[in-house]
């Protein structure tokens, strides 16, 4: 093995070995590496470092180790041992409607015979998990488990296990600062989050972050609308009350009023 908190000495590479589980060509993996035989390097030292390097850049591999197999006098012998990333031989949805997977699919990317990455198992995760809350189910989990495919070698077959729970409504609205708006008046401006439905302000819609964002602006419109030209809401958040519904908490800031002083008719 190569120490590399060691002193650094230059060695001739007479030859370079590739072991471990790939389906890749040793030529192919040399070529990765840009070592060659021949060629004089520092052992420890930058020259291995940045053939490691060049392999976790190809993202192809989960693991990559290179090793001095053998030292002679000023030569030594190289062995690079890597771990291939297994590949996709089927993707099975479990928890969504035919409609969502079809829609989340191809923005996920899980095509057969890619290769499973870490970061494509967390696209998963957040593409799904944005989609469904778009639709109201703020609190869906994800699972992604691959599992080998024992009919194909190297290959996995991936489960997406989803599962949406329930959708999410506002439970309450808490204000804070507001004086010059009545309770009343600052929910009806939230069109979007809650349509008042008789005396029912918060069983009526599900609760979508990106309605939220909107609602924040009506509520600057009716603000507008009395006078207050530089109101804005300056805190918020959302949280959690049970698996069905939230809490939403509003803080608004508001100087003075303004009034028309003269109206000049030309």
């Amino acid at each position: 093995a190569i120490i590399y908190s060691g002193t650094p000495k230059k060695f001739e590479i007479a030859g370079i070995k590739v072991s471990g589980n790939t389906m890749y060509e040793e030529y192919v993996l040399v070529g990765f590496s840009g070592l060659s035989v021949g060629q004089k390097v520092r052992v420890p030292g930058d020259d291995l470092t940045n053939a490691l390097k060049r392999f976790w850049k190809q993202g192809f591999f989960s693991d990559v180790k290179i090793l001095a197999s053998k030292i002679e006098a000023n030569k030594v012998w190289i062995e690079i041992v890597v771990q291939q990333r297994p590949k996709i031989s089927k993707v099975n949805y479990s928890g969504l409607k035919k409609s969502y997977i079809d829609d989340v699919d191809p923005k996920i990317g899980m095509i057969k015979g890619s290769q499973l990455t870490p970061d494509l198992k967390d696209k998963a995760v957040t593409v799904i998990k944005k989609y469904l809350n778009e639709k109201g189910f703020r609190y869906a989990t994800v699972k992604v488990i691959q599992k080998n495919d024992t009919l194909q070698k190297g290959m996995v077959i991936v489960d997406v296990d989803v599962d949406p729970g329930s959708k999410v409504k506002v439970h309450e609205i808490f204000l804070e600062g507001n004086k010059a708006l009545s309770f009343n008046q600052v929910v009806g401006a939230m069109k979007k989050t809650n349509e008042p439905k008789l005396v029912n302000l918060f069983k009526t819609k599900k609760f979508v972050d990106e309605h939220f964002a909107a609602d924040k602006n009506l509520i600057v419109e009716r603000y507008n609308e009395k006078g207050f030209r530089d109101a804005v809401v300056v805190w918020d958040s959302v949280a959690r009350f049970d698996d069905r519904s939230v809490n939403v908490y509003l803080k608004d800031k508001k100087k003075k009023k303004y009034y028309i002083r003269n109206i000049s008719w030309v």
